[in-house]
């Protein structure tokens, strides 16, 4: 074999090998200085566009039972452009403590809600439930009625039951003190003399239960004592009404 075919098949193997390592930089080129760059400026600029504020909302403790205080802290890449913060409808007068936290006073049970939007439109909402504020009154239980002596149970789990506002009333007696209370137990009795006994009793933050207690031992509430009065008096009326048709016969029959 002559020295130029070797020479040749080497020059060939060179000029092969050199073409693929044009090749492979030319590849790593595309992929270092365009593929990559395109993925992370556009991944960036999703982030960017698609970025939404957070917030974290916090509820405190309720030190008297009548108010407690909340704590929104704002976790955002852009400025806000917009905020409202609502319980149950109602703007909530906000307090700005840091430079991305705000606090306020809650005076009532309810849902706390958040909007926030973003400077670059995005917007987020979120809300937290309150409902360790004593706004119901005490709840009046197990009534029994023996020998005309009305016996019944008070409870009240949160603010408690304020014994001292304990009182009745009826048809002819504007105020009727208990004959009994039992502290301990929540036990609490009444002398019931006319048919329908109402009770009125406040927990300790003034919440007021109002209750009309048949000689059944129903319990009824203002409305359904309302309506049970006045059905009574249309029967009355009615009873009224028939006696004074019959005496009228009566007359025109002896006449």
């Amino acid at each position: 074999m002559s020295p130029y075919t070797n020479n040749s098949r080497q020059n060939r193997g060179r000029g092969g090998s050199s073409r693929h390592d044009s090749g492979r930089s030319d590849f790593m080129t595309v992929l270092l200085f365009y593929v990559l760059p395109f993925i992370v400026v556009n991944s960036i600029i999703f982030i960017l566009v698609t970025a939404a504020p957070k917030g974290d909302l916090t509820i405190g403790e309720a030190d008297n039972f009548t108010t407690t205080t909340m704590e929104l802290k704002i976790k955002s890449l852009f400025p806000i452009k917009a905020m409202t913060v609502t319980l149950d409808g109602n703007e909530v007068e906000l307090t700005k403590t840091a430079s991305k936290t705000y606090t306020a006073v809650l005076g009532s049970n309810g849902t706390v809600k958040v909007s926030l939007t973003a400077f670059n439109g995005m917007k987020n909402v979120f809300s937290e439930q309150v409902n360790i504020l004593d706004d119901t009154p005490p709840d009046i239980k197990d009534s029994i009625i023996e020998d005309g002596v009305l016996s019944f149970r008070l409870e009240d789990t949160q603010s408690g039951v304020n014994y001292d506002t304990i009182y009745a009333y009826d048809d002819d007696t504007p105020e009727i003190l208990p004959l009994s209370i039992d502290r301990s137990t929540g036990i609490i009795t009444f002398d019931m003399q006319k048919e329908n006994l109402t009770i009125c009793v406040k927990d300790q933050v003034g919440n007021e239960a109002r209750v009309t207690i048949t000689p059944k031992g129903e319990n009824l509430n203002p409305e359904e004592a309302a309506a049970l009065a006045s059905q009574e008096a249309a029967q009355d009326s009615d009873a009224a009404s028939g006696e004074s048709k019959e005496d009228q016969t009566g007359l025109e029959s002896a006449e």
